[in-house]
């Protein structure tokens, strides 16, 4: 999150204003976020669900980005659950209008990933 009264959150702004597709990328932009949601639209909901199907995710950095994701309105933190009464996460109607979208960045990747991770 940046100032508002910063040049970068100004710089921002005008991207966003220009570029839609700027504007997508910067609401899943993160480390995380991508995978995190891929994991929500498979059904793992709860944090420490999340956290053991993406393994090297620390539990701030976890919480971060779903915080993020909870704040920018693509996923939305559920009542408690069975197990030790825990809250979850499920996706927002604005997070289930990005899931072709997701689709397609992992498809994309799937179809592309020898060519992009070769090495000579």
């Amino acid at each position: 999150m940046r100032k508002q009264s910063s040049t970068n959150f100004e710089n921002q702004q005008l991207l966003h204003g220009l570029c839609d597709g700027a504007l997508t990328l910067s609401l899943l932009s993160g480390r995380w976020k991508i995978t995190i949601l891929g994991h929500i639209l498979q059904g793992v909901t709860r944090f420490s669900a999340l956290k053991t199907a993406i393994p090297g995710i620390t539990d701030r950095i976890l919480a971060l980005q779903l915080q993020e994701l909870v704040a920018d309105g693509i996923i939305e933190k559920t009542g408690p659950q069975a197990e030790n009464n825990v809250p979850g996460y499920t996706l927002s109607g604005l997070g289930v209008s990005l899931q072709p979208v997701i689709e397609a960045l992992a498809a994309w990747g799937k179809q592309n990933r020898e060519q992009i991770l070769h090495t000579d």
